[in-house]
């Protein structure tokens, strides 16, 4: 209740929010800011979601609320960029570390920074924040940003296609309530149930075409195991890996004697892993290794200059 007080009063002194999570982009990312987004402007506040519409992971929620909504709370970097003010304010979801962020430059612009993320604390963590709000028990972001905005005000205000979003954003990061749930998770996903978040729609942001179905059975097929480890490397040049191989990864773990997997593609010519786990590895603790993030049952890295051979 504190920190959503403080959040509001900061909100509404500003001239303008920016909601802004990590550089990849993904359904708690995305739908946590745009969940927060929309209990902004219900505030009376001018807010945008700011992301890039061709890396992030999230295309299917960010045109399935564009039909619903439209556009108008999503800007791209460079529109964020010159519309950013001194008394503009900004608040970064879903990570906390100054190397993952969805744009370095807008956050070296802010004065006024609030942070709520849920992944383990990391050495490169923003340092200047008016409120950091740090959960690592939390199932999400999006469960934080539920949990914040039953304080902001009647949250009937808000429409399904906000609720729909935040409660993407929770399926994805539980494994679809299977992974790191608690009494929190399922309250704040019967509060967005309430507010007519539809739980098929929700499912539907998880499918996917025939050709990426194949692909992800290729890779699963072909997949090798090593001291209780799925790995899987990818050969296709195409941007449908980046959805394709975190899929890949949560696959794997539902072979017998597999506590993690990590699936290894290329992409915008760098070569990432996504990794995944059943909580006996702390998979986040391998990622940071290797420069990435993450949390213990679900985290990824990209490796510029590295080839898979």
């Amino acid at each position: 209740r504190i920190i959503a007080t403080a959040m509001k009063e900061l909100i509404q002194s500003s001239e303008k929010v920016f909601i802004m999570g990590h550089a990849f982009g993904d359904l708690d990312s995305i739908g946590s800011s745009i969940g927060l987004a929309g209990a902004i402007h219900a505030l009376g506040s001018e807010a945008y979601v700011v992301c890039d519409p061709v890396k992030n992971l999230s295309k299917p929620l960010i045109d399935k609320f564009k039909q619903a909504e439209g556009d108008n709370i999503f800007m791209n970097i460079p529109q964020a960029l010159s519309s950013f003010t001194e008394n503009s304010l900004l608040i970064i979801v879903d990570t906390h570390n100054k190397d993952f962020l969805e744009s370095k430059e807008l956050y070296e612009m802010a004065k006024h920074i609030v942070i709520i993320d849920h992944h383990r604390k990391t050495v490169n963590f923003i340092d200047n924040a008016v409120i950091f709000h740090h959960e690592p028990y939390a199932s999400s972001a999006a469960e934080m940003v539920t949990e914040i905005i039953h304080y902001f005000f009647d949250t009937s205000k808000i429409s399904s296609a906000y609720a729909e979003a935040l409660l993407a954003g929770i399926a994805l990061d539980t494994k679809n309530f299977v992974m790191k749930t608690g009494v929190r998770t399922f309250e704040a996903a019967a509060s967005l149930r309430k507010l007519g978040a539809d739980t098929i729609s929700v499912k539907k942001l998880f499918s996917s075409s025939i050709e990426s179905y194949q692909c992800r059975s290729n890779l699963v097929a072909n997949a090798e195991i090593h001291n209780n480890c799925a790995i899987a490397i990818s050969d296709l040049n195409s941007e449908e890996i980046r959805f394709i191989a975190p899929q890949a990864a949560d696959e794997l773990l539902g072979i017998a004697n597999v506590d993690a997997s990590f699936v290894i593609f290329k992409s915008n010519g760098s070569i990432n892993i996504s990794a995944r786990s059943l909580g006996n590895i702390n998979v986040q603790v391998i990622m940071e290794k290797l420069g990435g993030c993450g949390h213990q049952t679900m985290a990824a890295t990209q490796l510029v200059d590295v080839d898979t051979g």
